[in-house]
């Protein structure tokens, strides 16, 4: 056997082997820096509803389309109610409750689901203007506020009628959106 071509050969190998440790070198050091970089890696949740814009969720932000949403759907549980459906309300309103504020919302609503079944009263809102205010995670409602009262099949009858602002206080923790005040106030 001629040593010349063993001699190739052997150089050929060992060209291979190091061109396959310089490459395996990078992937190694790729992967290290990959398991770092998601440590510190956020994630943004997008949501592309069927109607209406998108929005987005981080672990503690979220974007003012996702406020604003949820803003809207928490104060038409809040302000549109009716003696039949109060108590159903109010269990969907307290899942959205941060939990350090959970008793004093939860005294609120039973206050006024009382207040509401005592007099047999309803609420109805009629929306004027809304904005989000990004910088307090606030959501503001403004509109037409009004009482109707009527008991035993009566036509109900205006008997509270005002101009009022709701501000809605929420909380981003772990990409959930938590209320944790409701101010009303007249305008």
């Amino acid at each position: 056997m001629d040593n010349s071509i063993l001699k190739k050969g052997t150089e050929k190998l060992v060209a291979q082997r190091n061109c396959f440790l310089f490459f395996s070198a990078v992937l190694s050091i790729a992967v290290i820096l990959l398991s770092i970089l998601l440590f510190f890696k956020n994630e943004k949740i997008v949501v592309i509803p069927t109607t209406g814009p998108s929005f987005w969720i981080e672990d503690n932000r979220v974007s003012s389309g996702y406020l604003e949403k949820m803003g809207f759907f928490l104060s038409d549980l809040l302000l549109n109610r009716t003696p039949s459906d109060v108590e159903k309300k109010n269990q969907i309103i307290l899942e959205y409750v941060h939990p350090s504020f959970y008793q004093e919302i939860r005294k609120t609503l039973i206050q006024e689901k009382e207040s509401i079944l005592k007099g047999q009263q309803s609420f109805f809102f009629r929306t004027e203007r809304s904005y989000v205010e990004m910088d307090k995670e606030m959501f503001v409602i403004e509109g037409e506020f009004l009482v109707l009262v009527g008991k035993g099949g009566e036509t109900p009858f205006c008997a509270q009628r005002e101009r009022k602002k709701f501000s809605l206080q929420f909380h981003c923790q772990n990409g959930k959106l938590q209320l944790t005040s409701l101010k009303k106030e007249p305008i």
